[in-house]
């Protein structure tokens, strides 16, 4: 006879291993924060101009969050390691939580140096588990390790900045591209070819056996996932050194040649329901954005908000969905209607068209800033009151 699923402590279940628990609902959090900066502002409601604070809390605030908890809940599972305990889980969410407030108050230098910590600590707590290892990661993840390291190298040189180190402007140019998108750009893809085929009814290239070392398959995997990783990292050297044109479209090259081959969304023919509606949405945004903000200068500031709200945002929301779905017992929403995503998608795409059209608006660019904050602000309070409860849901399936 079967039963309704109980709610159960996010502390006990996060306990048993599932770091998402904590910091998903605290990314979506800290995701809003990061955002109502701009009609705060544009409303007299908050001093200061949020540009500065905007950028971190976005990337390492909300976007990190989300990225550390998917990460400490699905390597250690991969790799058959000791699962990240709550003491654990809880000690991480604390570093997106000091260094948003680092940056709220203008403390950049602090934030920064928050985030090298937590970055740093996550990096040491994967790698004393790789050591205990029985399986080798999805050869993808070699780009996961890149863009920890990317968010690592910039974090660090911007830091540098902030404490008085000359920097010269390729160099800082260079930094800012590492610890904004080169952080999260590689590990989208690299656990994108891993996970992302699924959500459209295609076997996924990167799921290989157990195996102790690495076979002739999983290295011509890994090889393309470098050979890429290289092109995507020469875009970010070409744009440092003054080519901000052919830079971004160089990462978008590499980014639509790993996507094409590694996720080919034009043979997904099983694709259903609206969580992979909206990933067609995210994934097509990825090179999409890039050639944009390449090709049109005038709007690059914009445009970059393709890559980052439509692109990563978006990615980061489906994603975090079949997790909370297939981890408490719902994986028959994969495939489903989900008008709390759809709203999200509609919402996101306005907010875009808003953002870029706000800087044509002369004196009233504040004001649309503002209102296309609020839209996502919008879409995210709905899908987040639609999932965001499974937290609470043990998958007993």
């Amino acid at each position: 006879m079967s039963h309704a699923r109980q709610p159960d402590s996010v502390f006990h279940l996060t306990a048993a291993g599932e770091p998402f628990r904590l910091l998903f609902p605290l990314g979506t959090l800290l995701g809003i924060v990061g955002v109502v900066l701009w009609p705060a502002f544009a409303w007299g409601l908050w001093p200061v101009y949020p540009a500065a604070a905007h950028a971190p809390i976005m990337i390492h605030g909300f976007l990190g969050a989300f990225v550390f908890g998917f990460l400490g809940t699905a390597l250690p599972r991969l790799l058959e390691v000791p699962r990240f305990g709550l003491g654990t889980t809880i000690a991480l969410g604390m570093g997106p939580i000091v260094l948003t407030g680092a940056h709220l108050v203008g403390a950049t230098a602090i934030g920064l140096g928050v985030f090298l910590l937590w970055l740093t600590g996550f990096m040491v707590l994967l790698g004393g588990r790789f050591r205990q290892s029985k399986d080798i990661p999805p050869p993808g993840f070699l780009l996961v390790a890149l863009g920890l390291l990317s968010g690592w190298t910039g974090a660090f040189l911007i830091f540098l900045g902030e404490i008085g180190v000359h920097l010269s402007s390729t160099t800082h140019t260079l930094a800012r591209l590492l610890a904004w998108q080169g952080f999260l750009l590689f590990p989208i893809l690299g656990i994108g070819a891993f996970l992302l085929p699924r959500f459209f009814g295609m076997p996924s290239k990167h799921a290989f056996p157990e195996l102790l070392m690495p076979s002739p398959a999983w290295l011509r995997r890994a090889g393309f996932a470098g050979a890429c990783g290289i092109v995507i990292l020469g875009g970010f050297i070409l744009e440092a050194f003054g080519h901000a044109a052919a830079g971004h479209l160089l990462r978008a090259l590499g980014v639509a040649v790993y996507l094409l081959r590694e996720i080919p969304l034009h043979k997904a023919s099983g694709a259903r329901g609206d969580l992979s509606l909206g990933l067609r949405v995210a994934l097509l945004a990825l090179p999409l954005g890039l050639v944009l903000a390449g090709t049109i200068p005038a709007a690059y500031l914009g445009l970059m908000h393709v890559l980052y709200m439509t692109g990563f945002g978006l990615i980061t929301f489906i994603v975090a969905s079949r997790v909370l779905f297939g981890h408490s017992g719902l994986s028959s929403r994969f495939t489903a209607r989900l008008p709390s995503v759809r709203t999200l998608v509609a919402c996101t795409l306005l907010a875009l068209a808003l953002r870029v059209g706000a800087d044509y608006l002369g004196a009233g660019r504040f004001d649309g800033y503002a209102w296309a904050a609020a839209l996502w602000i919008a879409g995210v309070l709905v899908w987040a009151y639609a999932t965001l409860p499974r937290v609470r849901y043990p998958d007993d399936e």
